[in-house]
């Protein structure tokens, strides 16, 4: 079988090229799989040849997808799959479903992270039940060839990571009010940002605030590799998304028994129930509550650890959701 995968991103280590890199992984040892990253390359006379040649279609993330078919005049003549990682479901569309909704509606099927994503397309916009899929992510590290470590990190104790590219929907400095109040608890504290610069004025705003606090620490995006030094390093993952589709950086914390405390939405909520596999806040105060009960609770902390470790073998495997893709090619 053969599949040519539209992806807006694969170099930029991104929430969509994570997304991308592990369905490769897992699915090119089973059809033979031609990937395009059209926010990253050039329309060019290969993408045709695989067009060409393709049994089916995959889509990452349709609102971008339609801005570059549209601006490119490429136009899908074979039955194809859609992928919704959440921004497009979350935002996009709700700002210009007349724009997008066509290509849904074509799809010989949708895939989203959560019921609640089917729910929100079945009831808000009209689209069948039976054509939408919810296909759960799942964790894929690869593992480096190149040892030599490009960064080092800093010490401190508790040591919080937040992971997450600096644009307004990731939120990043909703945690500072926290912290703030957290570093007079504990003078050593260390709260680590990882993630690409993506908006001028919010990366300006987070470089500003490293400057000010001698516990706030900035490093830029690294190797999807290297994430495996970064969730070693941290006691606590943190996620402050305004909204968020299925943030994969919760699910790879929980496989490696970090505990998460995550701001409350849809793509949240559904990797974690609240004081069971991690913890939901929606306040600077129940943000700072929840950290400090994790770490100066180690029986609490173990809890969290050992069953968000479960909610990944139970439900997040890649296995699992390699199988349910090539079901769908099949179908």
């Amino acid at each position: 079988m053969r599949v040519v995968f539209f992806t807006p991103y694969y170099k930029q280590n991104r929430g969509n090229s994570t997304t991308a890199k592990r369905l490769e992984h897992g699915l090119s040892e089973k059809v033979e799989f031609s990937f395009f990253p059209y926010e990253e390359i050039g329309v060019n006379p290969t993408l045709f040849e695989w067009m060409e040649k393709a049994d089916i279609y995959h889509i990452l993330h349709f609102s971008r997808f339609v801005q570059w078919a549209e601006k490119n005049d490429v136009t899908l003549d074979k039955p194809y799959i859609v992928t919704s990682g959440g921004t497009d479901l979350n935002h996009s569309l709700e700002e210009d479903e007349k724009r997008y909704l066509p290509l849904l509606r074509e799809a010989k099927a949708i895939t989203v992270f959560t019921q609640k994503a089917k729910q929100l397309l079945v009831e808000d916009y009209g689209l069948s039940d039976h054509s939408i899929h919810v296909i759960p992510q799942s964790i894929y590290l690869p593992s480096i060839e190149n040892k030599n470590e490009p960064f080092t990190l800093p010490d401190g104790k508790p040591k919080l990571l937040l992971p997450a590219g600096i644009r307004p929907v990731k939120d990043v400095l909703f945690a500072l009010r926290s912290m703030i109040k957290l570093s007079s608890d504990y003078p050593d504290l260390t709260f680590l940002i990882v993630g690409p610069n993506l908006d001028s004025e919010e990366f300006k705003k987070m470089k500003e605030a490293e400057n000010k606090y001698d516990w706030l620490y900035y490093l830029p995006e690294v190797e999807l590799g290297q994430m495996k030094k970064l969730y070693e390093w941290g006691d606590v993952v943190l996620n402050t998304s305004i909204s968020e589709g299925q943030s994969t950086a919760l699910l790879e914390a929980m496989s490696f028994k970090k505990p998460v405390i995550a701001r409350e939405n849809v793509g949240n909520s559904s990797i974690i129930q609240h004081g069971n596999n991690g913890l939901l806040f929606q306040s600077h105060e129940e943000l700072y509550q929840s950290i400090k009960i994790v770490i100066s609770d180690q029986e609490f902390y173990k809890q969290l650890s050992d069953r968000g470790f479960q909610t990944i073998e139970e439900k997040h495997t890649i296995k699992k959701e390699i199988a349910s893709y090539m079901e769908l090619y099949k179908n």
